[in-house]
């Protein structure tokens, strides 16, 4: 049998934890958006996605800015990623009442 490297598991448990810290935000704004504004999609997964989307978006809009990301779990701001699944979840609404079409 060959012998694994010493250096191997705390390596994996900081990256697996460091995954799980990106799944609860990304959860969680984006379940969070999607409770406030309804984007009227019931498709499987579609919160979870417009929290990733609003994760990279609300970052990148938020840095521009050069504004403070306020409480952050692990090196993740909630403030910014929550803006930006608002955002995507505004434009997923836009979208849907557009796709349906008028209502008289």
């Amino acid at each position: 049998m060959y012998a694994a490297p010493a250096g191997l598991a705390p390596d994996v448990f900081e990256h697996v934890w460091g995954l799980v810290q990106l799944a609860a935000v990304v959860s969680f704004t984006g379940l969070a958006a999607d409770w406030l504004v309804d984007s009227g999609l019931s498709l499987r997964g579609v919160p979870i996605v417009t929290g990733a989307v609003g994760l990279y978006a609300g970052t990148w809009f938020w840095n521009l800015g050069g504004w403070d990301g306020g409480p952050a779990v692990g090196a993740y701001p909630l403030l910014p990623a929550f803006a930006g699944a608002l955002a995507v979840t505004g434009v997923l609404k836009l979208i849907g009442l557009a796709v349906a079409g008028p209502r008289w």
